[in-house]
């Protein structure tokens, strides 16, 4: 089935980006001894000691553990992880010995992905080309992985949606038939994921609040609550729904 690009306009799933560009910033910062893409054997003692450097100060300085193997769960790089580094950024530069404004426009962008408010395209757009330039220009070396490019989207909807699984079936479903049971769970599924409703939640003031004046140039906050439920609404009705 293709996708329908129009509903893009009701945000995307965020955590996978936050965590990918988190760690394209790791390893870029891994390499910053030998400047090259490729780990090659003259250089594996340099990259290993410098990651365990890195490593121990970012353990240090922000208390996180990053890039240690969690045996048959992935790696600690989570997305709290990744958000507290970005939101961070002089002290997570100062650990990696990145550009700190490169971090900064980074974090910037991926707040304003997550912030579920409407993002102004055309800002939007200038700042991230900007953001990419910066990235050539100072690491022209080592190159930009196409997940970062794409902002990956991918399990993550599915996956978050496990807990809501759980408590949909105790509390929003018949319990006299599987076949009842089912039924329900699937309707609920189906309800809370449509990408409209979604779209028309209150989003929290205090999210707001916490934006940084630099994520809020990327954004359109509307004045009031009639004038958001109004844009939602006009956005919606651009929509030709089909089957």
């Amino acid at each position: 089935m293709p996708n329908k690009t129009e509903n893009y306009r009701f945000g995307l799933s965020t955590l996978h980006a936050w965590i990918r560009f988190f760690e394209y910033c790791l390893h870029l910062a891994y390499r910053l001894e030998f400047k090259t893409w490729q780990v090659r054997a003259i250089n594996k003692k340099a990259f290993n000691n410098r990651k365990q450097l890195i490593q121990n100060k970012i353990r240090s300085e922000l208390g996180l553990l990053v890039d240690v193997v969690l045996q048959g769960h992935g790696t600690t790089n989570d997305g709290n992880t990744a958000r507290k580094f970005f939101r961070n950024a002089e002290i997570s530069a100062n650990c990696t010995g990145l550009n700190v404004e490169l971090i900064q426009q980074c974090g910037n962008i991926l707040s304003a992905m997550a912030s579920g408010m409407t993002i102004n395209i055309d800002y939007f757009e200038e700042y991230c080309l900007k953001t990419a330039k910066m990235f050539v220009t100072l690491y022209p070396w080592y190159y930009m992985p196409r997940v970062c490019i794409k902002c990956k989207v991918s399990e993550e909807a599915q996956e978050s949606r496990n807990k809501d699984y759980k408590q949909y079936r105790e509390h929003n479903t018949r319990k006299n038939s599987r076949l009842n049971t089912n039924e329900d769970l699937l309707h609920i599924l189906l309800i809370s994921s449509d990408p409209y409703i979604s779209s028309i939640r209150n989003v929290s003031k205090q999210n707001e609040h916490e934006l940084s004046d630099d994520v809020k140039k990327l954004l359109i906050i509307p004045e009031s609550d009639e004038d958001e439920e109004s844009d939602i609404n006009q956005s919606f009705s651009e929509i030709t729904l089909t089957d």
